[in-house]
């Protein structure tokens, strides 16, 4: 019957419906486990997707429904004026979807991030001191690329927007921010927001987890405005639209 769930689903939504909701020993803002009944899995089909997510799986922290929601929307990018720009690289994973997926559609992708690890942590950040996910270089990115045979890229190294944002070439289409911090989001984004192209598009990797609030109460501000569409994917991604100059 259409719209008939497994007893088995039913139940395990039924006991994690009962949990109680948590929240981050510093902040107020409310977690609860969730369970989605949708089984489509349409990155099972796109054998293009699966042959490059399987290479790169071991340099990205990011699971396989949000590099798919990655790949998939720097696929729509045709007719979207500009640029693709990651900031927050890690092993250069995600940063190889995106530049595979553009590709097919003629646009560069700017891999930019200091190799040093999370930067300009601070007191709207939960559980991120600075310094993390230091284990990394530009070095292996760029191996990385060669490997895959990937020429439309280029590693930024340093802090963005300060220290690399004028080697990028504008507009934007696209920005995927993974910077895991309140202020650095906030820099990265302000820098971006004039340049993006009506249509383009902001992607954050760490809106909907435990540990990163300082993101989630960044893109919190970012709803109140009126040249923003504001989609949560439950998968954990915070999906911004630009459809206005104001």
């Amino acid at each position: 019957m259409p719209g008939s769930r497994p007893d088995n689903i039913r139940d395990a939504y039924q006991t994690i419906r009962d949990q109680e909701p948590w929240t981050h020993p510093n902040s107020s803002i409310s977690h609860h486990r969730i369970l989605p009944f949708s089984t489509l899995a349409p990155w099972l089909d796109d054998k293009e997707f699966i042959k490059i997510y399987e290479k790169v799986k071991l340099n990205t922290l990011v699971d396989i429904y949000r590099c798919y929601e990655l790949w998939y929307l720097a696929k729509q990018l045709t007719n979207v004026q500009g640029s693709i720009l990651e900031v927050g690289v890690w092993r250069g994973g995600t940063g190889a979807i995106l530049a595979k997926a553009a590709k097919a559609n003629g646009k560069k992708v700017f891999l930019a991030d200091t190799f040093e690890g999370v930067v300009k942590a601070g007191s709207m950040d939960t559980s991120y001191i600075g310094g993390e996910h230091a284990d990394t270089s530009e070095t292996m990115v760029k191996d990385l690329m060669e490997s895959l045979l990937i020429p439309n890229y280029s590693v930024l190294t340093g802090i963005f927007p300060e220290e690399t944002s004028h080697l990028v070439e504008t507009p934007i289409a696209m920005l995927h921010c993974d910077v895991d911090v309140y202020s650095s989001a906030k820099d990265v984004v302000e820098w971006c927001l004039p340049h993006l192209t009506v249509g383009g598009i902001i992607v954050f990797d760490d809106y909907g987890f435990l540990g990163c609030e300082g993101i989630t109460v960044f893109c919190q501000e970012l709803q109140k405005r009126q040249d923003l569409v504001f989609i949560h994917n439950i998968n954990g991604h915070a999906i911004f639209i630009k459809v206005a100059v104001i």
